[in-house]
């Protein structure tokens, strides 16, 4: 069977599950402002009930805006693919004005290499650039097997599209509005020419590494491509790190590259960074003592070797100025870290695929790349012409710019609280044994764990998959729920307490009871996070309702509903704890900032025996601290368990 046969094959079967997927349903509109006002009732009190009651009542009913609105969402899911999607990745992430690392970008650690020679480094590297020119091969083919759902309602094809949407992709900067750049697939049977951008030193390399009339590079040719990189680099003068201006806010980043923009070469650059496959970080260790700062209550860095958090610090954002931060361009989908000392991972740009489809990547690239020994043999590669360092023709405002931009990321850096934690009292194994879904389970813990902390829920965002529609991502799984809230007042209740030489003893709720508001939370959390992958989440289709109300507004003063302009729905959007789960194969891990300036950040990861916690915060907060979380979860999670072992 010839080539464009299987292409041709791949094609049909691809187009075939896509034609099969339904379009993402437009929820009910009664339901959706019912669970609106059920999210909201924890974190508001009665009087603020009511008054939301009757701003709900009004837009809800028959003959008023909200069934109107309704109707125009109905007719756009008619004329597109997915009605929800330009909205959701617009406001989650295009129209987001703020920098991207630490805020967007994601960092994945792998776990650390072991590296004698400089050529360990360009040889582990250059498997991983193996890697991804085979994998980009299937994509280039169609060749990705379809993914199908493994639970409610079993065997339903997921949707693929932002797997073929990471390598070669790339976020570009907008004065209002970002813009993604995709890569276009190949016509049939033709060969694309591919190349990656290295960054070591700060400085930038562009490596072919597969041309469309010869081929591609072999591992060895790659490898020396490296090796000449990092024999070059640390040769010549620091050069002016460009990269910083991608860590920047995004408007003012925007005005930077249209000045970059006039000049042709650094046109050719900006356009060959884009367009790259990757992007190749070759790093520096991080110094065991960076960002060693106290935790609140708790112990700074153990001497010796890196530990996790030190890391994780370097993949989210590099470490700053003073580190490698300028080895960054944070708008590329996809930067592979590889750092002399065998620190191994990943920054990635989120606004084009899920944590879930990058991690796949990025595993299956490091198991080829470990799959075998690292040879000590010198590649041979001196038939080929050394990379191209990218020069910048850079004026006095564009160093400027570039300074204030490096300023900026740093202060950003120097705020991060972060924290990896492992539990090892227990992990999805012993949540399993309680019949229990660990995802449930562990949303129950965070929030125990946030009332713990403060007395009251918050408005919490969980991302919810929706690939089993078109075009589909995510919607939010909102786990403070009333449910949830009577579990943990029930869970968090003092004893007893001294109020002066007086002792005051509580009505304590017994564990039978206990057990029986956890069985009604686990219940409520279940509900929720079906009701979202089946396409009947409130967020998408609250946002599709707002942007309706504007593209049907008779003019561009006219005011939002009051519904969107109320206190509270801020509120409902101010999500002090952003989680997901994060879940990996290996011994590998992934985390994020938090999305709010008081709030936190929580990844998780379960594990057979474990469970693996990425927290986020800001030092600037007077309200968080990454510490105190990472004790109140351990307190929770015990608790969690003892309730479920006590003998009935």
């Amino acid at each position: 069977m010839g080539r464009a046969e299987i292409w041709s094959r791949s094609v049909e079967q691809t187009a075939c599950y896509v034609n099969e997927l339904p379009k993402l349903p437009v929820p009910p509109l009664e339901r959706t402002l019912q669970k609106y006002e059920k999210t909201l009732r924890p974190l508001l009190n009665e009087h603020e009930q009511e008054r939301l009651h009757k701003i709900v009542e009004r837009f809800g009913a028959p003959g008023g805006l909200g069934p109107k609105l309704q109707l125009y969402l109905l007719d756009r899911r008619e004329k597109t693919d997915n009605w929800a999607y330009e909205y959701w990745l617009n406001d989650m992430y295009l129209n987001y004005r703020e920098p991207i690392p630490v805020n967007c970008n994601p960092g994945m650690v792998m776990p650390p290499r072991r590296f004698t020679t400089i050529l360990d480094v360009a040889r582990f590297a250059a498997r991983l650039v193996d890697a991804a020119l085979d994998h980009k091969e299937v994509l280039n083919w169609k060749g990705l097997e379809v993914e199908r759902a493994t639970s409610r309602e079993p065997g339903q094809p997921l949707c693929m599209a932002q797997y073929y949407r990471i390598l070669g992709a790339c976020r570009i900067p907008g004065r209002t509005r970002d813009s993604q750049y995709v890569a276009p697939p190949p016509r049939n049977g033709e060969q694309l020419a591919e190349h990656i951008i290295v960054i070591c030193r700060s400085q930038l390399y562009c490596v072919p590494v597969q041309a469309g009339d010869r081929g591609r590079l072999t591992e060895d040719e790659i490898c020396s491509q490296l090796l000449y990189i990092l024999d070059d680099a640390p040769c010549l003068p620091n050069p002016p790190p460009v990269g910083f201006l991608t860590g920047w806010k995004r408007s003012l980043w925007a005005e930077a590259r249209a000045d970059l923009m006039k000049d042709e070469i650094n046109q050719r650059n900006l356009d060959l960074i884009v367009k790259s496959l990757l992007v190749l970080c070759l790093d520096e260790a991080l110094p065991n003592t960076f960002n060693c700062r106290l935790p609140r209550g708790g112990k700074g860095h153990a001497a010796g070797a890196r530990d996790e958090t030190n890391l994780a610090h370097q993949m989210l954002h590099g470490g700053g100025s003073a580190h490698n931060s300028a080895n960054r361009w944070f708008d590329k989908t996809i930067q592979l870290i590889v750092s002399g000392d065998g620190a191994c991972g990943l920054c990635y740009e989120h606004s084009n695929a899920e944590g879930g489809a990058v991690i796949q990547l990025v595993e299956k690239l490091w198991k080829h790349a470990e799959s075998l020994p690292l040879s000590s043999e010198v590649p041979n590669g001196g038939h080929l012409p050394p990379p191209e360092r990218l020069e910048w023709t850079l004026e006095p405002a564009d160093l400027k710019r570039i300074e204030e931009a490096g300023a900026v990321l740093d202060n950003l850096i120097k705020d991060l609280d972060f924290q990896v934690y492992r539990f090892t009292g227990y992990g999805k194994d012993f949540i399993k044994s309680c019949k229990v879904s660990p995802d449930v389970y562990l949303q129950l813990a965070l929030q125990l764990a946030y009332y713990r902390l403060y007395g009251k829920l918050t408005a919490t965002y969980e991302s919810a998959s929706i690939r089993r529609f078109r075009l589909g991502r995510v919607d939010c799984i909102r786990s403070a729920t009333p449910e949830a809230l009577a579990w943990v007042a029930a869970m968090a209740q003092p004893k007893e307490d001294d109020i002066g030489n007086k002792k005051v003893t509580f009505h304590l709720v017994s564990d039978e009871k206990k057990l029986l508001l956890w069985g009604e939370a686990v219940a409520a959390q279940t509900a929720e996070m079906v009701d979202n992958i089946l396409g009947q989440g409130i967020d998408n289709h609250l946002l599709g309702l707002r942007q309706a109300a504007r593209e049907t507004s008779p003019t561009a003063a006219t005011p939002l509903p009051e519904i969107f302009t109320d206190p509270t729905y801020r509120l409902a959007n101010k999500f002090l704890l952003s989680t997901s789960q994060v879940a990996t194969s290996g011994n590998s891990f992934m985390g994020y900032g938090p999305v709010e300036p008081d709030g936190y950040g929580a990844s998780y990861n379960p594990k057979g025996d474990s469970i693996v916690f990425c927290l986020s915060a800001f030092w600037s907060s007077e309200v968080t601290s990454t510490s105190r979380f990472a004790q109140a979860l351990e307190e929770s999670l015990n608790a969690m368990q003892a309730l479920l072992l006590r003998p009935s």
